[in-house]
Protein backbone atom coordinates (compact mmCIF):
# COMPACT_ATOMS: atom_id res chain seq x y z
CA UNK A 1 0.00 0.00 0.00
CA UNK A 2 2.87 2.24 -0.15
CA UNK A 3 4.86 4.09 3.00
CA UNK A 4 2.59 4.24 5.78
CA UNK A 5 2.73 7.90 7.83
CA UNK A 6 3.46 6.02 10.83
CA UNK A 7 6.69 4.30 9.25
CA UNK A 8 8.02 6.82 8.85
CA UNK A 9 7.54 8.51 12.26
CA UNK A 10 7.76 5.78 14.02
CA UNK A 11 10.79 4.09 16.37
CA UNK A 12 11.49 0.70 14.63
CA UNK A 13 9.46 -1.73 13.59
CA UNK A 14 9.38 -6.08 14.25
CA UNK A 15 7.51 -8.67 13.86
CA UNK A 16 4.24 -9.46 16.36
CA UNK A 17 4.00 -13.23 17.53
CA UNK A 18 1.46 -14.88 19.71
CA UNK A 19 1.67 -17.01 22.87
CA UNK A 20 2.73 -20.11 20.43
CA UNK A 21 5.66 -18.26 18.65
CA UNK A 22 3.31 -18.37 15.44
CA UNK A 23 4.37 -14.60 13.33
CA UNK A 24 0.66 -13.02 12.60
CA UNK A 25 2.24 -9.98 11.66
CA UNK A 26 5.54 -9.78 9.70
CA UNK A 27 5.94 -5.99 10.27
CA UNK A 28 4.87 -4.33 13.52
CA UNK A 29 5.30 -0.49 13.21
CA UNK A 30 6.12 0.69 16.70
CA UNK A 31 4.62 4.50 17.77
CA UNK A 32 5.87 5.03 20.87
CA UNK A 33 6.41 8.52 20.64
CA UNK A 34 3.84 11.32 20.75
CA UNK A 35 3.96 12.37 17.20
CA UNK A 36 4.03 8.51 15.82
CA UNK A 37 0.99 8.19 18.35
CA UNK A 38 -1.14 10.91 17.39
CA UNK A 39 -0.70 10.29 13.70
CA UNK A 40 -0.67 6.70 14.30
CA UNK A 41 -2.84 5.18 10.92
CA UNK A 42 -4.58 8.71 9.97
CA UNK A 43 -4.47 9.56 6.10
CA UNK A 44 -3.21 5.74 6.01
CA UNK A 45 -5.35 4.21 2.75
CA UNK A 46 -5.01 0.76 4.35
CA UNK A 47 -2.84 -2.00 5.31
CA UNK A 48 -0.68 -4.95 3.70
CA UNK A 49 -2.17 -8.34 6.08
CA UNK A 50 1.15 -8.69 7.20
CA UNK A 51 0.92 -5.38 8.64
CA UNK A 52 0.24 -3.91 11.60
CA UNK A 53 0.95 -1.18 14.20
CA UNK A 54 1.77 -1.39 18.07
CA UNK A 55 0.61 1.57 19.80
CA UNK A 56 2.21 1.95 23.54
CA UNK A 57 1.72 3.47 25.59
CA UNK A 58 -1.87 3.37 24.91
CA UNK A 59 -5.42 2.33 26.02
CA UNK A 60 -7.81 4.11 23.69
CA UNK A 61 -8.14 4.14 20.11
CA UNK A 62 -10.67 6.03 17.66
CA UNK A 63 -10.94 5.86 13.88
CA UNK A 64 -12.43 9.22 13.34
CA UNK A 65 -11.40 10.68 9.96
CA UNK A 66 -9.94 6.88 8.97
CA UNK A 67 -10.69 5.33 5.79
CA UNK A 68 -10.86 1.51 6.78
CA UNK A 69 -11.96 -0.16 9.75
CA UNK A 70 -9.67 -1.70 12.03
CA UNK A 71 -9.22 -5.12 14.14
CA UNK A 72 -8.15 -3.52 17.49
CA UNK A 73 -6.09 -5.93 20.32
CA UNK A 74 -5.65 -4.46 23.75
CA UNK A 75 -2.69 -5.69 25.67
CA UNK A 76 -1.84 -5.32 29.42
CA UNK A 77 2.05 -5.00 30.07
CA UNK A 78 2.88 -8.29 29.99
CA UNK A 79 1.66 -8.94 26.83
CA UNK A 80 -2.00 -10.71 27.45
CA UNK A 81 -4.96 -9.55 24.88
CA UNK A 82 -7.40 -8.44 27.07
CA UNK A 83 -10.27 -7.43 24.76
CA UNK A 84 -10.08 -7.26 20.78
CA UNK A 85 -12.31 -5.06 18.94
CA UNK A 86 -13.03 -6.34 15.39
CA UNK A 87 -13.97 -4.59 13.61
CA UNK A 88 -14.14 -1.30 14.95
CA UNK A 89 -16.04 0.98 12.29
CA UNK A 90 -15.06 4.10 11.23
CA UNK A 91 -16.06 7.00 13.31
CA UNK A 92 -15.50 4.89 16.32
CA UNK A 93 -14.10 4.50 19.77
CA UNK A 94 -12.70 1.60 22.16
CA UNK A 95 -10.74 1.03 25.09
CA UNK A 96 -10.30 -1.47 27.59
CA UNK A 97 -8.86 -1.02 31.19
CA UNK A 98 -5.69 -1.88 32.43
CA UNK A 99 -4.12 -2.15 28.31
CA UNK A 100 -0.32 -0.86 28.06
CA UNK A 101 -0.33 -0.76 24.55
CA UNK A 102 -3.06 -1.54 21.42
CA UNK A 103 -2.21 -3.05 18.34
CA UNK A 104 -4.14 -1.87 14.97
CA UNK A 105 -4.24 -4.05 11.75
CA UNK A 106 -6.98 -4.37 9.09
CA UNK A 107 -10.22 -5.40 10.14
CA UNK A 108 -10.09 -9.17 9.31
CA UNK A 109 -6.65 -9.46 11.14
CA UNK A 110 -7.83 -11.20 13.76
CA UNK A 111 -10.61 -13.40 12.26
CA UNK A 112 -11.03 -17.29 13.26
CA UNK A 113 -8.53 -16.37 16.49
CA UNK A 114 -7.92 -14.81 19.01
CA UNK A 115 -4.27 -14.79 21.02
CA UNK A 116 -4.31 -15.21 24.28
CA UNK A 117 -0.93 -13.24 24.45
CA UNK A 118 1.21 -11.03 22.03
CA UNK A 119 5.00 -10.20 22.06
CA UNK A 120 6.83 -8.08 19.96
CA UNK A 121 9.83 -9.48 18.45
CA UNK A 122 12.83 -7.22 16.56
CA UNK A 123 13.53 -8.62 12.98
CA UNK A 124 15.80 -11.53 12.75
CA UNK A 125 15.35 -12.27 16.54
CA UNK A 126 14.63 -15.97 18.06
CA UNK A 127 10.48 -16.49 18.19
CA UNK A 128 9.86 -17.14 22.06
CA UNK A 129 8.22 -20.46 22.94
Amino acid sequence: MGRLRVERLAARAGRLVDERGEVLFGRCHVASGLLARTVGLLGTAGLEPDEAVWIEPCASVHTLGMRFPLAVAFVAADGRVLRVVAPLPVWRAASARGARAVVEAGAGAFAGRVPARLVLAPPGAEMPH
